[in-house]
């Protein structure tokens, strides 16, 4: 009888102090609203319990989908919001007793754990220093909130509107008017004064030479219709020479009959002479 009182008494005790340490730490939730509207903010009042005053816990909030475990979201820290699932000491860190019992959290629509828009559950995880000094693995508060997350809607980007544009009014070209060109006036070839200088030289090349003259006439060619000074410069070089070779002629010729007339082998010296 003994020690069946002993055995109860034990497992009495063991319930009674089993229930407290294991109930010692707890955070019970509540929230501002039930629905999410893009990058809204969400503010979660806790009510702490079983906690030494003064205590330092590292805490996080985890919105997920009922029947995974792939948590996500991010927690305001100060100015800056924490990723859920960065390490433990970049968490937010609270001390019990000092701490209003606030904490703001947001959905993160890149995270993996994100699978569109619907119906999410929303709890918060916490990590307290064991007795031995290492940081606990994660606990969750004792109740979990219903959370409906709705996507942004698409910001629609301005079409920038082009300015008028001044369109030039077009000006009017002054034509300029055709300035008649002169013809030349053809101008008449003086060919009476040509023939003159061609029977003089004609004329002057007889008296010199005779018969000879003819043949140095015939090869005076007829003047080709070439510039007029051209004509005249050919003429008067030609001159010249022609007096030249006309000279000579009568030289060779006066020679010839005074070789003649010393030998008298001329028939008009010898009759002379027998007279």
């Amino acid at each position: 009888m003994r020690e069946l009182r002993f055995f109860v008494f034990v497992i009495l005790f063991f319930l009674f102090f089993s229930k407290s340490i294991f109930a010692a730490r707890s955070l019970t939730i509540t929230s501002s609203k039930d629905s999410l509207f893009g990058e809204e903010e969400i503010t979660i009042t806790a009510s702490p319990s079983g906690f030494t005053n003064g205590e330092t816990i590292y805490i996080k909030g985890s919105f997920y989908q009922n029947g995974t475990s792939n948590y996500f979201g991010f927690t305001k820290n100060g100015d800056t919001w924490i990723k859920n699932g960065e390490s433990i000491a970049s968490q937010r860190q609270i001390k019990i007793g000092e701490w209003g019992g606030e904490l703001i959290v947001k959905s993160d629509f890149s995270d993996s754990g994100y699978k569109g828009e619907g119906g999410y559950k929303l709890k918060l995880g916490f990590y307290y220093t064991t007795s031995g000094g290492n940081l606990s693995s994660v606990n969750w508060s004792s109740n979990i909130l219903d959370i409906n997350i709705n996507e942004p809607d698409p910001t629609p980007t301005p079409t920038p509107t082009s300015a008028p544009t001044n369109t030039p009014t077009p000006t009017n070209k002054l034509t300029p008017t055709p300035t008649p060109t002169k013809t030349p006036t053809p101008t008449s070839k003086p060919t009476s004064s040509m023939s003159g200088i061609q029977d003089s030289a004609t004329e002057s090349s007889e008296e010199i030479l005779g018969k000879s003259s003819v043949s140095a006439e015939n090869e005076i060619v007829t003047p080709s219709p070439t510039p007029i000074t051209k004509i005249l410069s050919s003429q008067f070089s030609k001159t010249p020479f022609l007096l030249i070779i006309g000279g000579v002629l009568i030289f060779v010729i006066c020679g010839i009959l005074s070789y003649l007339k010393f030998k008298g082998k001329m028939p008009f010296f010898t009759a002379e002479n027998d007279i």
